[in-house]
């Protein structure tokens, strides 16, 4: 079997239209998929666990889950912090094969002013089967503390497996010259720059057609 486990972005749901057109082309192409909710954030709307370490462990578990199966392929696919992760969980365990990072920052070190004076960063996000309602997250500064030890650009360095980078040129939330920085210091990756398309593709399905053809591409070479 080929397993691919769907990695969402900062406070992002796994039911988003991107991650669920993901996985429909996915299973078209014959793998197991599982959409991940980070640190079960959106099940349990409990934001003290929600690090990027926590993650990773939820990765790793999901990993050796499959394991018992012989998996002839595991691959990560991820957007934004979800491409972050999935380049630094992909360096950590050796079982995932191949890598797919869509719009991923090299670090944090960018948003650390986003906690503000209080420590706490309140972010909303629209429900997915009600895109003009929202849920709010208060984000402890501990998520932040967590994650400036990570370093995409650092793990880049050291992955020499395929690696997908996506880059949408019109993203003004990850400026493509960030996501650059992780191309510079990566061992030849596989990076599509798609014009016309920006940071939050998920709210349209032809835009998500298109990234997911181009997913198709990485992962038939």
């Amino acid at each position: 079997m080929k397993l691919a486990l769907l990695l969402p972005g900062y406070l992002d749901s796994p039911d988003y239209l991107h991650m669920v057109t993901f996985e429909n082309g996915l299973k078209k192409l014959g793998y197991t998929v599982e959409r991940l909710d980070a640190c079960d954030l959106w099940k349990t709307k409990d934001t003290a666990n929600y690090t990027v370490t926590n993650f990773i462990k939820q990765i790793k578990a999901r990993v050796d889950f499959y394991t018992k199966q012989n998996p002839k392929e595991i691959v990560l696919v991820g957007h934004s912090m979800g491409g972050f992760t999935a380049i630094v969980a992909g360096s950590k365990i050796g079982e995932v094969t191949k890598i797919v990072a869509m719009c991923p920052p090299p670090d944090r070190t960018h948003s650390v002013h986003k906690w503000g004076e209080n420590g706490v960063r309140v972010s909303k996000r629209d429900l997915p089967d009600k895109p003009n309602e929202f849920i709010e997250f208060a984000i402890p500064y501990s998520h932040v503390k967590d994650v400036l030890q990570y370093s995409a650009v650092d793990e880049a360095k050291k992955i020499h497996k395929p690696l997908m980078i996506f880059i949408a040129l019109k993203d003004t939330v990850v400026p493509p010259a960030d996501t650059e920085e992780i191309v510079k210091s990566a061992n030849n990756p596989y990076v599509v720059r798609q014009p016309n398309i920006g940071h939050d593709f998920r709210f349209s399905q032809e835009e998500c057609n298109i990234v997911m053809t181009e997913i198709e591409k990485f992962l038939k070479k």
